[in-house]
């Protein structure tokens, strides 16, 4: 049914204003990070108040990914996304242009409005729109959103000190993203609430929530401690630029990923996925092996955030636009909760032991993963859905 709602003209539309749209939300989120040594100097702020314009960004896309689910019932998809990007651009141009601090953390919890919405909107919306084909059309997108995060960083570098310049061409991107999934001819709407339809199963809403918790946890997780671990050895310069490596190897597979995805089912792929990357995680307690073995457990992250949204719509597609914004919005807790845990049982065994405490945490993940499959597995093997 979905399938046939949108015709080549209007796909090709929709694929254009995605990708513009994550494109930009990956170019300016990592546009943070390098642009604090200007933010130091313009605002004249200490290196412990820099960090809050992330917090700031972050809080923002909490709230709107959390009410995203609601906002669709009410809006559709094509104002939610064209609002969000519109938003975002408000928001960027504020950052841009603030003349003081405050002002700037206000731009930055604006855009991170714009963000959350068009973040977990157009995932919800490709996951729709693209049917049979949408784990490809998933992974094709995210993987724009990691090109949009290697170009961020390298705008700010071509116009420091003037990094003003970088986020304004951020915000012509949200706009032109506003601009193309306004005019796409046709858009699916969210499906409506059945009355009196049978309550929410907690067991694989639980599942979902612990899967996506426990990956967004492991894949920062890597980029933040790997450095730590390869430091004493190669030197900050060779293991900052390995880190780099872990993210465009996660870059790269969801390229590769949208390539198999029609070989294998979603939850085939995501379980497959983490399989690999629980060996390379392990491997990396080998040090000499470590740089390629964190490498290969970006390539094997890289399809499990957006073909896992494709496994949550088939498992629930009546409901997958009130599901995933939850699912979403706990995954983004995952780092906040997981980060101080990591950080204790690193200072608790020492620095060498960094692999041992990632591939704790990456199999945890995998057992999620796998009980997951298992339980929908026999639900589809027995054809009762959960609606």
């Amino acid at each position: 049914m979905l399938r046939g709602l949108l015709d080549t003209r209007d796909r090709r539309r929709l694929f254009a204003g995605g990708s513009l749209a994550f494109l930009a939300i990956g170019a300016f989120q990592a546009m943070y990070g390098p642009a604090f040594p200007a933010f130091l100097r313009h605002y004249h702020v200490g290196v412990a108040a820099v960090g809050t314009i992330v917090s700031a960004h972050f809080l923002g896309s909490f709230v709107t990914i959390a009410l995203t689910g609601v906002l669709l019932v009410r809006v559709g998809y094509r104002r939610l996304l064209a609002t969000g990007a519109a938003g975002a651009a408000v928001g960027a141009v504020g950052v841009a242009l603030s003349p003081t601090w405050g002002l700037a953390l206000a731009a930055a919890a604006f855009a991170g409005l714009g963000f959350g919405l068009l973040d977990v909107g157009t995932n919800l919306l490709f996951a729709r729109a693209f049917g049979d084909r949408a784990v490809g059309a998933l992974n094709l997108l995210n993987a724009l959103f990691g090109l949009g995060a290697v170009l961020g960083p390298l705008l700010v570098g071509l116009f420091a000190p003037r990094v003003a310049i970088a986020f304004l061409l951020a915000a012509a991107l949200f706009l032109a993203a506003a601009v193309r999934i306004a005019t796409v001819g046709a858009v699916p709407e969210p499906l409506p609430v059945v009355r009196g339809a049978p309550r929410l199963p907690l067991a694989p809403l639980a599942g979902f929530l612990l899967l996506y918790f426990l990956y967004v946890s492991c894949e920062v997780g890597v980029a933040s401690w790997e450095p730590t671990y390869l430091a004493p050895v190669l030197g900050s310069s060779a293991a900052a630029f390995l880190t780099s490596l872990y993210w465009g190897a996660l870059t790269l597979g969801r390229l590769l990923a949208a390539t198999v995805s029609s070989l294998l089912k979603p939850a085939d792929l995501v379980l497959g996925a983490l399989l690999l990357a629980l060996a390379a995680a392990w491997l990396a307690t080998i040090t000499p092996l470590a740089p390629v073995a964190y490498a290969v457990v970006g390539l094997a992250f890289a399809p499990v955030f957006p073909t896992a949204l494709a496994w949550l719509q088939e498992v629930f597609p009546q409901r997958a636009e009130r599901v995933a914004p939850i699912v979403i919005a706990g995954a983004s807790l995952g780092p906040v909760a997981t980060a101080p845990a990591i950080g204790w049982a690193v200072a608790w065994a020492g620095t060498p032991d960094v692999p041992v405490v990632l591939g704790g945490l990456v199999l945890a993940l995998c057992v999620s993963a796998a009980t997951l499959w298992r339980g929908t597995r026999r639900r589809d093997a027995s054809r009762d859905a959960w609606g």
